[in-house]
């Protein structure tokens, strides 16, 4: 049987450029080399393809040769030059912007490639929280209480006061304010007084020009894994303990000790039972298919679920949460990677 001829796609313009590599690296030490023939294809921090080097097991870094810069063609997929590179599928791991909200998916579409994970609609979805939001209101499913603002119509001191106070009366305080259409805690806020509400704005504004604003739970931070289409399942519950006041950027990513990661979630059976459903709904909802990562509060004191977002790209590094909850219901990572895989050769 010949091997399947995978390009994994990595780097991207984001501020998750490095995060990126991290996964990309993670993942091409887990496919198994008697299945696929890989092809690691960087993205430049401004936007060119490249196809990289065989990998060599040392960290990633995209380089940027301009003998191997890679074309995409409608309905004829890649090119180095005048050489066509012939796949079976694409692993697309760019995390946020141009990278997991459906500008990547939808090009693999028109060059007719498949490729892995969400498809244009569900990721485009996914990484814009506001409309996200509307689907999973509708379904009936459990968010967050929240207002959207434009910044058009934040423009002068009064508006913004204004809009703070119409804020904090339908919501209570303290908010969150964070940017409609981003990834990974990228100019989130957590606001408590009028003072801090125009900061706030214009972290988040600098990211996108539609805001959500939201209620501030006391909830823990639940994650689950889905890996699958129709017939999705859901693996975990974990948990992230940030060691700051929230799950921000910092913690993430800079902050070696951020945060602590619990896998399984110390739930009551009932709790993590309707998490698991939750994460299935919230994910067929979008129309995601291959897999996310779904997050969720859980009532410190109520015990009461919300969705808070779905990640159509989640992290693949060698702690991220995706990967090891799908390991913890007793995947291996190549099975997993399979899994994915698969998916996408079904496109």
């Amino acid at each position: 049987m010949s091997k399947i001829r995978l390009a994994v796609l990595f780097g991207g313009i984001s501020g998750e450029h490095e995060v990126s590599c991290l996964s990309a690296a993670s993942i091409l030490k887990n496919l198994d080399p008697a299945r696929y023939e890989v092809l690691p294809v960087g993205v430049s921090k401004t936007g060119q393809w490249y196809l990289q080097p065989a990998w060599n097991g040392r960290a990633l870094a995209v380089i940027e040769n301009p003998s191997q810069e890679v074309s995409v063609h409608p309905g004829r997929g890649f090119s180095v030059g005048s050489h066509r590179l012939v796949l079976d599928a694409v692993f697309p791991i760019t995390h946020g912007v141009q990278g997991e909200d459906g500008k990547i998916q939808g090009l693999l579409e028109c060059a007719g490639v498949p490729y892995a994970g969400a498809g244009v609609l569900a990721s485009a979805l996914g990484m814009d929280k506001a409309y996200a939001k509307l689907i999973w209101e509708a379904q009936g499913l459990p968010v967050v209480p929240s207002v959207v603002v434009d910044e058009k119509e934040l423009q002068t001191d009064s508006e913004r006061a204004a809009a703070y106070q119409r804020a904090v009366q339908t919501l209570g305080s303290p908010l969150f304010v964070k940017p409609s259409n981003s990834g990974s805690s990228v100019g989130v806020t957590k606001v408590c007084s009028l003072d801090e509400f125009g900061p706030a704005l214009k972290a988040a504004f600098a990211v996108d020009r539609r805001v959500l604003i939201e209620t501030a739970i006391d909830a823990r931070e639940i994650e689950v894994a889905v890996l699958g289409g129709a017939d999705a399942r859901a693996y975990g519950p974990g948990e992230v303990v940030p060691t700051h006041e929230f799950y921000d950027y910092e913690a993430k990513y800079t902050d070696p000790d951020g945060a602590d990661l619990v896998i399984p979630a110390v739930l009551e059976a009932a709790v993590s039972a309707r998490v698991l459903e939750l994460a299935v709904k919230a994910y067929q909802a979008l129309g995601t298919t291959g897999f996310a990562r779904v997050d969720f509060f859980v009532g410190k004191a109520s015990k009461e679920i919300w969705i808070n977002e779905i990640n159509t790209l989640p992290g693949f590094t060698t702690i991220s949460m995706f990967p090891r909850m799908a390991m913890h219901g007793g995947m291996t990572y190549p099975q997993v990677l399979d899994a994915i895989v698969d998916q996408a050769l079904l496109k």
